[in-house]
């Protein structure tokens, strides 16, 4: 599919009064254009692209717009998500499919798996987009899993509000900067993760212990264990991870503690080690 088969209908004298002042099909490469223009959203609603439409082609129908939107998914530069909901393609840099998220459920702030298997903490990056709501007594969001009519899946889950920052200082702490979306820091979404998985009923299973912490803000991320009142869940998880580690512990003085590990921990180590093994071979090869 090309933009020269964009001419979906025949056109007619009276398609000539354009607001481009072009004529015939010519209003849909105009179209095309706009939609990299910097007015255009990046993710965009079927009544956004039909004002787009009517912007340069005045008394276009709500069908020819329908019409013209999917000959522009199939070329390429809308992509769908759901009914009604689309990805503009074209704008640069390049819309993600996590941009959509605080479209389909209001408010929702990429996190969790995503964020830590984007920046390469996760050695099993997911392929759903995870993200999470604010939740009150007065605040009951749809969480669960989401799968959209074009097959793409999304998975909201529901946090207390004081994970949420609501002061400038507090968005710049938390939230990554620069991002198309609002979407946490890695160090915010390790604690969040960490907490929902120490709810009671919580079907949550704690992050894996075969992680590059390295790539983690380690000053942040016990400011952000301090305020939320996390530092028993982080400091257990080190343990854990430490014992991952070839069970082996790092002192403050230097020196080296060797910890007696439980069953279960050798248990996780084994299968952390045989993943980190695996993972070093292909990367000789």
């Amino acid at each position: 599919m090309t933009l020269n088969s964009l001419d979906i209908e025949t056109p007619s004298p009276a398609s000539y009064h354009m607001q481009t002042g072009e004529r015939g099909a010519d209003w849909k490469f105009a179209l095309i254009q706009a939609l990299a223009g910097s007015e255009a959203p990046r993710v965009m609603s079927a009544f956004d692209f039909y004002q787009l439409v009517l912007k340069h082609r005045p008394g276009t129908t709500s069908n020819t717009a329908r019409l013209v939107s999917r000959t522009l998914v199939a070329a390429g530069a809308l992509a769908r998500v759901s009914t009604g909901l689309f990805l503009n393609k074209r704008k640069v840099p390049s819309v993600e499919l996590g941009e959509a998220a605080a479209h389909l459920r209001c408010g929702a702030i990429v996190s969790l798996q995503s964020v830590l298997g984007e920046c390469g903490f996760l050695n099993n990056p997911s392929d759903v987009v995870v993200a999470v709501l604010p939740t009150s007594a007065n605040k009951r969001p749809t969480l669960g899993e989401l799968e959209t009519s074009s097959g793409q899946r999304f998975r909201f889950y529901g946090l207390a509000e004081r994970f949420f920052p609501t002061t400038e200082s507090e968005r710049w702490e938390t939230l990554q900067p620069g991002r198309m979306c609002p979407t946490f820091r890695p160090e915010a979404a390790l604690l969040q993760w960490l907490h929902l998985a120490a709810m009671k009923r919580s079907a949550m299973t704690p992050p894996p212990v075969d992680v590059d912490m390295e790539l983690l803000n380690e000053d942040l991320l016990k400011r952000l264990a301090f305020r939320w009142k996390l530092e028993t869940q982080l400091d257990q998880w080190r343990s854990r991870a430490q014992l991952a580690n070839f069970g082996e512990d790092g002192t403050t003085d230097g020196t080296t503690q060797t910890v007696e590990p439980t069953s279960a921990a050798l248990t996780l180590a084994a299968e952390a080690r045989v993943r980190m093994l695996a993972r070093k071979s292909v990367k000789a090869k």
